[in-house]
């Protein structure tokens, strides 16, 4: 329950004799009970605001009560949702309010605060854009932030028939036939079992009150902000580290004096490094306790953020040193260079084995993908329907051409050419078998001229073998991410195992555990053999024990959950350029938005597959 949502109610100043729920104004029958209360309340420090009721609609019974509680007591505001902007409200408080209005809102001569009622819904893997909120709410000070729905998810603790624990939702309590809301009311930022929601990190990050901004970073110049009310970042301590391509080269603590609601330089002293070719260096900034209370240790982290402060990754020369050996023999292509061995089926148009010192290391090669496991978000916005036509895009694709051209300085090159039947749509994989037995891909499409929904993902997916458990990889983590909702996760080295990558708390089972702005992964097994894949630009990716079959239920929502999942034995890859974001602003209709949507009509990206 949120203050906002009392009704009548006086946040924090009800007793036993008044029910900590919606008092109807218009009921005479409680007329002089609230002005008993009013009377009670009036200088009580715990009584903020009085809420009239929300979801229900405005009239002149709510016009009259707004006057009826003006009169009785003006000195607190009052706040009704359904009241919009009408005159009967002290608080304009919209109820999952588009960021456009938000925008408008905000950049207006209004002077009314701007709260949120509800917002960020957070059903599922959800959550997304909330930085964009928060840039909103940052940028005028009559915009002034907004309540989640919601805190925790409303599960029941259950078992299986054989013992294991999962969280039962609306349908998992009577016959199918029995109204139920399905899984809408797990919609929190917190599991059931009170672990946290991957989007719960962006949240945190997005509320913090200590803000840090580049002014001049290149030289360690960097601007702090204290958006406390009555704290001074005396109170916290700072540190900044500072990392070469995900290795820490350097750290140290420095100090902040800072009065509540004022801002001011402070001058980091980093350390001169020279980018070198393939280099970059970021550096993370940290504030912490100092001193233990009742509710947090000393050194918990309040605030974070992270810059780049020079060098381009990317930016490196892709010689490889050797010379691979090609032969022909019919529709089979073999090569060699040093211990690793391969094959291409030229007919095929696909590698067909990639070993490295005679074992192989890849089980199925990488094939195009568009299609991920629909959130509750997309459910919402009817995606499985609407985009329903890339589920199997990437199944009836026919080989149109194989052109395998002279071997050149930088390899072998091979052009296969593909047409999506399902979509009637031309694709195309350009491989290059490098001189040190590394492939490059290149997948591109182009649907000029096609009439299409836009896709889910743009990418490819492999299947490895699943002694290759360890995931280590250079992006943005350690946990869950997307294109709309990564601010809090920094770019640096990450290490796991693959049994841990998926998001097994949400309570019904959906796309999960995705890392964006990669530059390298590997997977290998205990002995250090397995694969590696690097971007030739930055990439996104998901190494999960199932397919994305599994975790699809189809056009509708099924009454699943995570123990309805079994893990499989292989290591199954999604390497992408891109994945739709997940969105947030609501969970039934909203779309992410337009700049974490794959819109464009042409789609093209490389990666570099290496044994290790």
């Amino acid at each position: 329950m949120k203050p906002m949502e009392w009704g009548a109610n006086l946040q924090g100043s009800f007793d036993t004799t008044v029910h900590p729920g919606y008092l109807p104004l218009w009921a005479p029958a409680h007329m002089d009970r609230i002005a008993r209360l009013v009377e009670r309340d009036k200088n009580h420090p715990s009584v903020i605001i009085w809420s009239m009721g929300n979801e229900c609609g405005n009239g002149k019974v709510f016009h009259d009560a707004f006057t009826w509680i003006k009169q009785r007591d003006a000195s607190r505001p009052v706040q009704f949702e359904q009241a919009g902007e009408d005159w009967n409200t002290d608080i304009v408080c919209p109820m999952y309010p588009g960021i456009n209005y938000m925008k408008d809102y905000a950049a207006s001569n209004k002077t009314r605060p701007f709260i949120m009622c509800e917002y960020s819904h957070a059903m599922g893997n959800s959550n997304g854009n909330f930085q964009e909120y928060w840039d909103i709410i940052r940028s005028d000070k009559k915009m002034q932030g907004g309540f989640i729905w919601d805190w925790v998810d409303q599960g029941m603790k259950t078992t299986t028939t054989d013992g294991r624990v999962f969280w039962a939702y609306g349908g998992d309590l009577g016959a199918y036939h029995l109204q139920n809301d399905e899984n809408f009311c797990a919609n929190g930022l917190v599991a059931a079992d009170r672990s946290p929601h991957p989007g719960l990190y962006e949240v945190k990050k997005g509320y913090q009150n200590i803000l840090f901004t580049a002014s001049d970073i290149s030289n360690g110049v960097i601007t702090v902000e204290n958006s406390y009310d009555f704290t001074n970042l005396n109170q916290y301590g700072f540190k900044w580290e500072m990392y070469r391509n995900g290795e820490k080269v350097n750290e140290s603590t420095f100090a902040v004096d800072l009065e509540p609601h004022q801002k001011k330089e402070i001058t980091l002293q980093l350390p001169k490094f020279k980018a070198a070719e393939g280099s970059e260096f970021y550096v993370n900034v940290f504030a912490l306790t100092k001193k233990a209370t009742d509710l947090v240790p000393a050194g918990h982290e309040v605030a974070r953020e992270q810059f780049k402060t020079a060098g381009d990754y990317f930016a490196k020369s892709s010689t490889a040193n050797g010379k691979v050996q090609v032969a022909r023999n019919g529709d089979k292509l073999s090569f060699t260079s040093g211990d690793i061995t391969g094959e291409f089926d030229v007919k095929q148009g696909r590698i067909t084995r990639y070993a490295l010192n005679k074992e192989r290391v890849i089980d199925q090669f990488p094939e195009p993908y568009f299609w991920r496991a629909p959130t509750d978000n997309d459910f919402g916005n009817n995606m499985p329907v609407d985009l329903g036509i890339w589920r199997t895009a990437h199944v009836n694709r026919t080989v149109k051409n194989v052109s395998v051209a002279d071997q050149a300085d930088a390899g072998l090159p091979i052009t296969v050419t593909y047409d999506l039947a399902g979509v009637n749509t031309p694709y195309t994989v350009n491989y290059l078998i490098k001189n040190n037995g590394a492939i490059q891909v290149t997948a591109s499409i182009d649907m000029t001229g096609r009439n299409l929904p836009e896709l889910p993902r743009f990418g490819m997916r492999m299947q490895l073998p699943g002694q290759f458990e360890n995931l280590s990889y250079y992006g943005r983590g350690p946990w869950e991410n997307y294109s709309d909702r990564n601010t809090a996760s920094f770019i640096g080295l990450y290490k796991d195992s693959v049994k841990n990558q998926f998001t097994w708390n949400y309570i019904r089972p959906q796309e999960g555990g995705y890392k964006t702005d990669v530059r390298w992964l590997s997977l290998t097994n205990n002995k250090g053999k397995g694969v590696m894949i690097e971007g030739v630009q930055p990439i996104c990716f998901s190494a999960i024990n199932n397919l994305t079959e599994d975790l699809d239920p189809g056009l509708t929502k099924k009454q699943q959950h995570p123990t309805d999942i079994k893990p499989r034995s292989d290591v199954y890859l999604n390497i992408d350029f891109r994945q739709r974001g997940v969105g947030g602003d609501n969970s039934w209709g909203a779309l992410p938005h337009d700049q974490y949507r794959l819109l464009d009509k042409t789609y093209s990206y490389s990666y570099i597959i290496k044994p290790l």
